[in-house]
């Protein structure tokens, strides 16, 4: 039990600790979580295997906001909706990953294709109700609303954006563009 709970806890200060100082060291997650370094190294050995382990956290937690938004339910957009709602939902957690660009790891981008990959049968339901364009491919159209959520995760560290208006932002230039309104 100790063990999961400090891990948790060492996940948790290490969030937290990339968020305070970019420049973070394993001392400053070890003090943040109130453990002590050796506990920090037990359990994770390397700042790497820290980043890694905080990148599967952060997609098995986009991955259950996924499949808790129901996407298989409404129509397509509002599935959209819900996914991208419970997955901003988890980005100020996850914000400084991806600012450690996360997106650099190779093995993280095959991940994040595999997590997100449910959608494309909601982006595909989309484009026979029409409410898609069709003539784009599904893995196209995903790409675009991963970078969107990626961007829109990234830009909630300023004052002008909430969970809500990035959810917002996102679905809006996923679907309509950023072109006039016709």
């Amino acid at each position: 039990m100790d063990v999961e709970r400090n891990r948790a806890r060492l996940l948790e200060a290490a969030a937290e600790a990339m968020a305070q100082n970019p420049g973070w060291s394993m001392t400053d997650v070890a003090q943040v979580a109130r453990l002590t370094r050796a506990t920090l190294y037990r359990h994770f050995g390397t700042r790497e295997k820290l980043l890694a382990a905080l990148r599967a956290e952060a997609l098995n937690r986009a991955a259950e906001a996924i499949a808790g938004s129901r996407p298989d339910e409404g129509d397509a957009v509002d599935a959209l909706r819900r996914a991208v709602e419970a997955v901003v939902s988890h980005g100020a957690r996850f914000r400084s990953l991806l600012v450690e660009d996360a997106d650099q790891d190779p093995s993280f981008g095959k991940e994040r294709e595999r997590v997100f990959a449910p959608l494309l049968s909601v982006i595909r339901r989309g484009q026979e109700t029409g409410q898609i364009r069709r003539d784009l491919p599904p893995e196209w159209v995903l790409t675009a609303m991963t970078s969107l959520l990626t961007a829109g995760v990234r830009a909630t560290r300023s004052p002008w954006y909430g969970d809500s208006s990035v959810a917002d932002l996102v679905l809006t230039v996923l679907i309509e563009g950023v072109g006039p309104r016709r």
